[in-house]
């Protein structure tokens, strides 16, 4: 019999919680007094002597009382990690700061890049978690100079020098170990303005009765699939016999809304999941649904051929074929889409920009040949709904939507409109010429040597993913522009004569358009001459297109003041 006073049992008490705090919440970890202290606080009464060890815990763990205790147990420990988390980031950013106010007293050089390497992140309209995602392509919580290198490749449409890059993660590496952790890189982000969510409240323990009994019951009812694991179709997969069954993007396999098993897809298109009383079942999918069947062993899965079609639930019964307009703004000649069907289930998705790829039909979804530009930026399918009796599509990956159209009110794809065909100025970018037509035939236009620049930025503007603008670029030609001067800069992040140069910034022949022209470093005392308003004309490229700043970058060769 346990006679200790109030106090000291008080104080006993506490001790098997701090406990638990560190060794985890199961009473497994607490000895044979620790857990008769426990009976005692929520039964009354010491367990007796002969009872098994293992008996106690079973029954102090089915107590209700003790659980709820389990859990306000819990409950301290994630406050008490949450405030942890945050005086560690708080102290982490305030030494990131330190190590940056270092390197830039020791390194101006390395410091000035990482500023222009903070500038490109912030300009870039992605968020902390996005970029995070680019940069450690490999999620292995270590960032690499190529890692970083492939970043700015994406963000800025260069290729910075190695010694540039080395100099940034040199910049990132705020505890000086050679290499940049992805905390370090939180760190950086918090510095310069991002709010970064590192989950620090994460809850890292399952409730009480889950860690004394779930490993048992899992082992039963759930046994570990041995077999390789893919990816899937990475869509929800809805199909019905009569019982709707539902695959869930996490592998929740769900019958007549109720979950009933956790399963994985073994090939790209073969779906597996452990039923009790079913065994394994087996889904294939086929255009039409899922052919079906259930084995008794592992060994079956990949091997039987199921012969049940369980056809996609809902079926899509509203027309598909027909011309369709995106709700993006603004338009371009990739908005406006003429879809036809080949033969049952098969399209061809063809826009007035004549570009064109294959259609297949899968239920109420539409999935995308990877042929298709935007496949590569997860483009993969088109989801078949109705809005006020209209076919729309939709992707779970993009927010733009296309709306089946009752008339055709633009063009056949490649067909140049009557406006277009009056229009002062109708411009084509084919190859690397510009052609010109006018209203009439007797007016001739001679263009001015920097229009061409300012139609290729034009172009460029009307562009929303890099592959788009980057096909722009690489067509462009050298031309001479006009620009008024408006500020000047030091060219950091740049390759060969370019290195160590001057860039200028201002309007394109006095707009609408700004752009900034990098001069080799023989021309720095040029720039350095140059006051605002000034004109400065040279021959120059787009070799950069800033999707953030909607701003192009040129090289530029043998300026002259006008």
């Amino acid at each position: 019999m346990y006679m200790q006073g109030n106090g000291v049992r008080d104080m006993a008490f506490k001790k098997i919680e701090e406990k638990m705090m560190e060794k985890g919440i199961n009473l497994a970890v607490l000895d044979n007094q620790e857990l008769a202290e426990v009976a005692v606080r929520f039964t009354g009464d010491a367990p007796p002597d002969h009872l098994p060890r293992e008996t106690i815990i079973q029954i102090l763990s089915e107590q209700e009382s003790v659980q709820n205790w389990a859990v306000s147990v819990k409950d301290k420990i994630g406050t008490r990690a949450a405030e942890a988390a945050k005086s560690e980031i708080r102290q982490r950013v305030e030494s990131a700061r330190s190590s940056a106010d270092a390197v830039i007293q020791n390194d101006p050089m390395a410091a000035q890049m990482a500023e222009r390497f903070g500038e490109w992140l912030k300009n870039s309209g992605f968020t902390a978690a996005q970029l995070t995602e680019m940069l450690d392509s490999n999620a292995d919580g270590v960032i690499t100079t190529e890692e970083a290198t492939a970043l700015v490749r994406t963000l800025a449409n260069v290729d910075p020098p190695a010694w540039v890059m080395d100099n940034v993660t040199k910049f990132l590496d705020a505890d000086k170990s050679g290499q940049v952790t992805v905390t370090e890189w939180f760190d950086f982000l918090e510095s310069i303005g991002f709010e970064v969510d590192r989950n620090p409240t994460a809850d890292e323990f399952e409730d009480l009765e889950k860690e004394i009994e779930s490993d048992k019951k899992e082992s039963q009812q759930n046994p570990t699939l041995s077999l390789r694991t893919d990816s899937g179709p990475n869509r929800v997969i809805k199909i019905s016999d009569g019982n709707t069954k539902e695959i869930q993007l996490d592998g929740t396999f769900l019958v007549g809304g109720n979950v009933m098993g956790q399963g994985n897809w073994v090939s790209s298109s073969r779906f597996t999941v452990y039923i009790e009383g079913w065994n394994w079942w087996v889904g294939e999918l086929t255009s039409d649904g899922m052919l079906t069947t259930c084995v008794e062993t592992q060994d079956q899965i990949l091997s039987v051929k199921p012969t049940n079609l369980e056809p996609f639930h809902p079926p899509f019964n509203g027309t598909i074929a027909g011309f369709y307009v995106s709700d993006f703004e603004p338009k371009n000649d990739w908005h406006y889409v003429h879809i036809t069907e080949n033969s049952p289930g098969n399209f061809t998705w063809k826009n007035r920009a004549n570009a064109s790829w294959s259609l297949k039909l899968m239920g109420a979804v539409l999935h995308l040949s990877d042929d298709c530009p935007y496949y590569k930026d997860g483009l993969r399918l088109w989801n078949l709904t109705s809005e006020v009796g209209k076919t729309v599509l939709t992707s779970p990956n993009f927010a733009e939507k296309y709306h089946l159209s009752d008339e055709r009110d633009y063009p056949l794809p490649g067909a140049v409109s009557e406006q277009e065909e009056k229009s002062i100025i109708y411009s084509k970018l084919s190859g690397f010429t510009l052609n010109h037509e006018t209203k009439d035939e007797d007016d001739e236009f001679v263009p001015d040597i920097d229009e061409y620049t300012e139609q290729m930025i034009h172009e460029l503007e009307k562009t929303r993913l890099s592959s788009e603008s980057q096909d722009i670029i690489d067509r462009c030609e050298e031309r001479s522009v006009v620009l008024k001067f408006k500020e000047r800069s030091r060219t950091l992040l740049a390759s060969g004569e370019y290195r160590g140069g001057s860039t200028i910034q201002g309007e394109i022949d006095g707009g609408p358009y700004s752009a900034e022209i990098r001069l080799i470093s023989e021309e720095n005392e040029f720039v350095e001459s140059l006051k605002e308003g000034q004109l400065v004309t040279c021959q120059a490229k787009i070799i950069r297109w800033s999707s953030g700043l909607r701003q192009a970058t040129l090289e530029g060769r043998n300026p002259v003041k006008n």
